[in-house]
């Protein structure tokens, strides 16, 4: 597989699982918050129980890590040249640091 098409899958699942785990996580923090005295783990939203946002929570965001890992493995080369890149053109990267 091209690295072009990995790169782009990776980004597509990065994508797919990052807007779950956002969901989940500002129903949990805004709707259905720890400690809300309504019986927390049965305490219902959409038909969901808050046990359930939980675990969806944690296995979007779960995935959305392991794929933002592989996203910058493959962007290594570039973030160890960042540096050079960020550099003016005909100046050392030290002669401007006084």
């Amino acid at each position: 597989m091209k690295r072009v098409t990995l790169n782009a899958l990776i980004d597509i699942g990065c994508f797919v699982t990052f807007i779950p785990s956002l969901v989940s996580g500002l129903v949990l923090f805004l709707i259905l918050p720890s400690g809300g005295g309504r019986g927390t783990g049965w305490a219902l939203w959409m038909g969901i129980t808050r046990n359930q946002w939980v675990a969806m929570h944690n296995a979007t965001s779960l995935a959305f890590a392991a794929l933002l890992i592989l996203h910058l493995l493959l962007h290594w080369r570039f973030f160890r040249h960042i540096r050079k890149a960020l550099r003016p053109q005909g100046r050392d990267a030290d002669a401007g640091m006084s």
